[in-house]
This record gives C-alpha cells, structure tokens and sequence, in this order.
C-alpha cells in the first residue's frame, strides 16, 4: 500500500491524508528537495531566489479576460518590475550570461509573454548591441535597456524570408554625401514580420538589411534605426509599423510589421564591430567574404540568435517544469473509482496516470543537466570550441521545445475538463511551446545545420566499414551491431546503445550522400528530397545521446543520498527513448526480441515505483507555492466554491499555502 507524506503541509498533500487507497505516496529517503532543485538549478542561486521573491508582488497573478491592450500593458508592466530588481543585467553576456539564461528559466513558470518581451530586450536587442556595437553604441543604449527605459525590437525575419535570411531584400544604401544610412523596404514580402515589441512598446529596432556601399552589396549587416520617440512613442517619420493583432496566444507580445520608406539613420548607427565605414566613406570589414551572398558576414551578425536559442530552451524548461508539477499535485488530490466503486483513489495511484506522467519527469530532469551543460559550454566557450557550441546551442532548442510541447499536451489531457480551463494555466503553456518551436529558428531547420556540422566531423574509413556491412545479409548485419547485455537496466548498456545510434546514423547518411553524388546527383535533391528523415535522425540522436550522457555525468556529481532515484530517473529516461525509437534499434540489430520485452517490463516497474515518488520528484524543481496560481495545484474545490468567472481574483483557494 501506498503510505502518504507525514510533512504534507499543502492542500494537496493534507486532502492525501483521508485516502485509504492512495499507496504509498511518500517522503524519498534522503530526498530534500531543496537540495534536489539547488542540484538541478546549478548555478545564479541568488537571482533565482530573488526572482521567485519577486513573483510574491500580486501583479503577477495571472489574469485572462483582458482586452488585446489591457493584456500587452500587463505583459509590459511585469518586465518592467523584474527589470527594476536589478537582478540582471545585459552586460551579463559579458561576465555571467548563464545569469540571464536564469532569468529566462524562472521568469518563463510565471508569464510566457513577459518571457518573450525579456528575450527580445536583454537577449535579441540588448545582446546583438552590445556584441555587434562597440563603445558608441553601448554608452548609448545598454544601461537603459537594463533599465527598461529605451525599448528595442530585432528586425531580422521578413515576411518572405524566414529560415533563408541572407536573401532578405531590405537595404541600407550609403550616402557619402550625408554620412548617412537610407533604410528602405523595396517589397512586399520585404517587410519585417513578427517583430516583437514592436507595435506598441519598442523605441528602437535593430534592422538587417544588405549594406549597399558604392553600389556594392557587402551584405547583411544591423542597423540602429529609431523607429519611436522615445517620451511620446509617436511613430517617426517614414517608419509605418503594422500591428499584427490577435495570435493564437501570448497575446501579450505586441508583434508589428515594419516598413521602411528611405529613412535615413547617421553612419555611425552601423553596428561596427565587425564592419566599418569611416568618416571619409571608406568601408572596411573584419570578416573577408567574396561570396555573392556574403553569408559568412551573416552568419556572424546572426549570433546572438545562439544564445537565443539557449534562452528559449531556458524559458520552455521553466514553462515544463510548473506544469509538470501542478498536474502532479492535482493527481494526487483528485479522487476517483477506487476498488469498493467509490470515489476513494487518487488517479495519481493508476498506472494509466503514471505511466503517461513518469518518463516525462524522467526526460525533465535528463533535458535539465543537458540544458546546463550548454549553459556552461556557452559560458566558457573560446575560438577553439565554438564550433562545437554552435551546435550544442542549436540541438537543445529543439529537445526542449519539442519535449514542452508534448509534456503541456499529455498533462492538459491527463487533468481531463480542469486542464481546459484556463486559470489552470495549460493553453498558455501549449502556446508558448509552439512559439519556441519555431523562435529563433523552426526547430527543423536548426536540425539539418546540426546534421551539417556533424556530417564534417564523419570518419570516412568508419564509414567504409558501415557500406561494407551493409552489403552483407540483413541476419549478419544484426548480429554484427547487437549490444548484448545481462539486465536492461545497465547504464553502461543504455549509454552504447545511444553512442552507437549517432554513429550508425552518422556513418549511414554519409554513405548515402556519397553515392548519391557518385550517380550524379545534386546535393540538393538528395538533402531535400530524399534523406530528410536520416537528416533529422541524426540530429535527435546527437541531441538524445547529449542528454543521456550529461544525466550520467551529473549523477557522478550528486550528493550519494540522491544518487539511487537519480538512477531510477536516467533509466526511465533511457528505456523510454529506446522505446520511441524501438523500429531503428531493433531492424537493425542493436537489440533483441527478448530486450524489448524486458525494456517494457522495467518500464512498467520504473513508472509504478516513481509515481510513488512524483510529488517529490516534482517538488525537486524548487517551484515555491505563491508561484503555483492553478487552482489544480492548490484548493480546487474551495475555487469552485463561489462563482469565479475562470479569474483568479478571489485567492481563499490558496489560503493553505
């Protein structure tokens, strides 16, 4: 039988203490959850703390039935208290960037809007002036963007070009006579699209557009162009800026279209640390390019997008980890059909309920120290390693998004008619995955540069010997590739197994494209048209075997009480994915029949045990009570007590936190 938790000091927790059949639910042995969630948070303690003191202030209780500009002011009004903590700063990215990755985290379990504001204005804006600007620029801008007092919006995507942005069509034409920039929009589908902050809240925008030099297009390159004024946010002239209205969420985000009739900006509003044209017109650049497109020069300008990428992932894992968490809370709470026929059993004790809640929690905790391991690489990267960087930034976008998006899905569904109701927070959640998914790069797209890069590091006498097997009979390739073990539970086992997927599918691309091109055909149609699905392959098993391996590294790192569940959590998460992927590992022979078998057994041992654990695996995430708003995480009955029209005004429903 389940025994539930002696410290219950919640709601949820106290309501377990009436439930005869509710086996188990208990303390871990050795299992502080303070201790667990300063383990998983790992670095900035104390912006994390100051950020979860923050979120007391009561304007950040979420509301719903607002008006499109009552929602934008509230976004508006929330980023502007965090920034006055001080708690952060732009200038971070210089000394502490995982200090603003922090922020991302613990702002994005409060608001997704006012996290899509934040990321634009210290990362999108704030980043990109202070790494494209030099001191100019800087003395100009950095401590009010801090400050909140000069808002800014990064104009890069148009409405034709997204993913394939070193053909936009915006330019910026040089005027030697007048030392100045001519901004203009010469199309349609030039338009800068999907600008955020930039309907209503945004002074500055930061534009991409080809540098037009002597008539020579020397390519894409920022430029600072003031597109409000900044006391009366009156629109400048020959500026015309599009509000982009209703979305299907994070209507607190004021996205605009942006267009530019010859609006001319001073020579030195370039972003000049890598490129320059001095006081006599002369135009000189750091980055040599001779290309027509100029894209190595894009490339560099386009940076900051990496560590967007990481501050997405950073704000997506907040958003997971609240959900997961109140719909632990509410599953163990809410009861239903017991063995007698009544309503005696909380649905957290049915294998339905842990079996589909478990592996999400397990892959939470593995995509955590994958997320911070990147975090750190990020951090410390040199010239040596950047290559590596790049790519790490760009899978854990992708791991975590994707993996939000179905957590957010499974969890709305398992808290059946309550996850529909929006106070309990699942629609906001729903919609700032998607929004992550495609920000900063559709997730898809971000795979097949992965792909690329890793396609270079291929050893192609390793991939000789792959063609060769390949030739042989299907019954000689299996038995060649089969990873025996003595139990599934092996660490050692699961962590071959998913080294050995990266290089099977690393080896096997690589062959394909050779011969391919061995028959004459264009890399194109052969990376479009034909291996889209080995592309994308070898990127998730880079990104999966990334996660498992940083699991096992920070269970070597873990104080020993923690290590045992630790284990239990590395296993589920590894057993789960060999499972999702269970067609690749078995046609080709890296397990067996009677792996499977067992693999579906201990998972099935692995869900049961843990959900017993849940609400503390979930209380490892340090997500205090007064951020827990759902009335699913807290007295839902006591909310419904009194007609509430799906607000959240009336907080008696929190009264035992």
């Amino acid at each position: 039988m389940w025994k539930v938790a002696k410290k219950s000091i919640n709601f949820f927790e106290k309501s377990l203490a009436s439930t005869s059949h509710l086996s188990s639910l208990r303390l871990l042995s050795g299992w502080d959850r303070n201790e667990v969630a300063k383990f998983l948070d790992n670095h900035n303690h104390k912006t994390r703390d100051g950020l979860r003191n923050l979120f007391k202030d009561p304007l950040f209780i979420p509301k719903y039935n607002l008006s499109l500009a009552e929602e934008r002011q509230l976004a508006y009004d929330r980023l502007k208290r965090i920034c006055d903590s001080g708690l952060f700063s732009v200038k971070d990215f210089w000394t502490n960037p995982r200090n603003i990755f922090t922020a991302h985290e613990i702002t994005g379990m409060v608001d997704p809007s006012t996290t899509t504001k934040l990321t634009v204005q210290f990362n999108l804006f704030g980043g990109t002036v202070l790494k494209l600007g030099t001191k100019f620029h800087h003395d100009k801008l950095l401590d009010s963007i801090d400050k909140f007092e000069k808002i800014g919006c990064f104009a890069l995507t148009e409405l034709a070009y997204g993913n394939n942005a070193v053909e936009m069509e915006t330019t910026a034409h040089y005027d030697k006579e007048t030392k100045e920039f001519i901004i203009n929009t010469p199309t349609t589908k030039a338009q800068k699209y999907w600008i955020t902050n930039g309907a209503i809240h945004a002074h500055y925008a930061i534009v991409f557009a080809r540098l037009i030099h002597e008539g020579v297009d020397e390519g894409l390159h920022g430029f600072l162009v003031n597109i409000r004024d900044e006391k009366t946010l009156a629109v400048k002239d020959n500026c015309s800026i599009w509000d982009m209205g209703y979305k299907i969420g994070l209507n607190g985000v004021d996205n605009a279209a942006l267009w530019f009739n010859k609006v001319r900006v001073p020579r030195t509003n370039l972003l000049n640390s890598t490129s320059n044209i001095d006081e006599n017109g002369v135009f000189t650049s750091k980055i040599k390019d001779k290309s027509a497109r100029k894209r190595k020069r894009f490339i560099v300008l386009a940076d900051q997008l990496l560590a967007g990428r990481v501050c997405i992932a950073a704000m997506t894992m907040g958003s997971i980890k609240l959900i997961l968490d109140q719909t632990v809370r509410y599953a163990a709470s809410r009861l239903c059909v017991g063995p007698t026929g009544k309503s005696d059993t909380a649905i957290l004790t049915y294998q339905l309920q842990n079996r589909a809640l478990m592996p999400l929690i397990a892959q939470t905790y593995a995509l955590n120290f994958a997320l911070r391991y990147v975090e750190e690489r990020f951090d410390k990267q040199s010239e040596a390693d950047h290559a590596e960087v790049v790519r790490l930034c760009c899978i854990i976008k992708p791991l975590v998004t994707w993996h939000g998006e179905n957590t957010a899905t499974v969890c709305r569904e398992r808290c059946g008619g309550q996850g529909y109701v929006a106070a309990n927070r699942f629609g906001e959640g729903i919609a700032g995955m998607h929004a992550g998914i495609t920000a900063e790069g559709d997730n898809r797209v971000i795979q097949q540069k992965v792909s690329k890069e890793l396609l270079e590091l291929a050893d192609f006498e390793e991939v000789g010997k792959h063609m060769a097997l390949k030739s042989e009979p299907i019954e000689v390739q299996q038995a060649a590739r089969h990873i025996a073990c003595d139990s599934v539970t092996s660490s050692e086992w699961q962590l071959k197994l998913f080294k050995a997927r990266e290089n099977f599918i690393l080896n096997d691309l690589a062959g394909r494209l050779f011969v391919a091109r061995q028959d004459g055909k264009s890399v194109f149609e052969t990376w479009m048209l034909e291996e889209s699905d080995n592309v994308q392959a070898l990127a998730s098993s880079y990104g999966e075997n990334l996660a498992i391996e940083q699991f096992d590294r920070a269970i070597k790192t873990a104080n020993p009480s923690l290590v045992p569940t630790l284990k239990e959590l590395f296993s589920l998460y590894a057993l789960d994915r060999i499972v999702n992927d269970g067609v690749f590992f078995l046609s080709n022979g890296f397990i067996n029949a009677d792996q499977v078998a067992q693999i579906q057994v201990e998972i099935q041992r692995l869900c049961k045990d843990l959900g017993k654990d849940s609400l503390e695996l979930t209380g490892g995430f340090g997500i205090p009570n007064h951020m827990h708003h759902a009335p699913i995480a807290n007295d839902w009955v006591e909310y419904n007590r009194v007609e509430n029209n799906g607000e959240l005004d009336n907080q008696s429903y929190r009264k035992l936190n």
